[in-house]
């Protein structure tokens, strides 16, 4: 059974914390004194994981800086908790299917 108040506050509390490289579901799940599984078990039901939950949240916030900052494609994803900038450019790469620098330059154009 899911909790959809807990859930809400769960997102809100990462939302405003995904800054943090720090944040991990650990660490999430103590803040809200449920265990890691209760923790995972309330994303599963959203479809996904607390930890892909997290990533995509960052994706897509650095998705947004790319386009509306000059600042470097490292520094966007370290603001947002990714600060190995080849596991962002990675990751980044694998979810929205180019790279930073290529989304950058497509967004700028476009």
């Amino acid at each position: 059974m899911t909790d959809p108040v807990l859930l809400h506050r769960i997102q809100a509390f990462i939302d405003a914390r995904l800054a943090d490289p720090e944040l991990t579901p650990e660490r999430v799940a103590a803040a809200h004194h449920v265990s890691t599984r209760q923790l995972y078990r309330l994303f599963e039901s959203e479809g996904t994981t607390v930890a892909r939950w997290i990533r995509d949240r960052r994706l897509e916030r650095c998705r947004r800086d790319l386009i509306a900052d000059r600042v470097g494609v490292g520094v966007v994803g370290a603001r947002w908790g990714m600060p190995d900038s080849s596991y962002f450019s990675r990751v980044f790469r694998q979810t929205y299917g180019c790279a930073p620098r290529e989304y950058r330059r497509a967004g700028r154009v476009g």
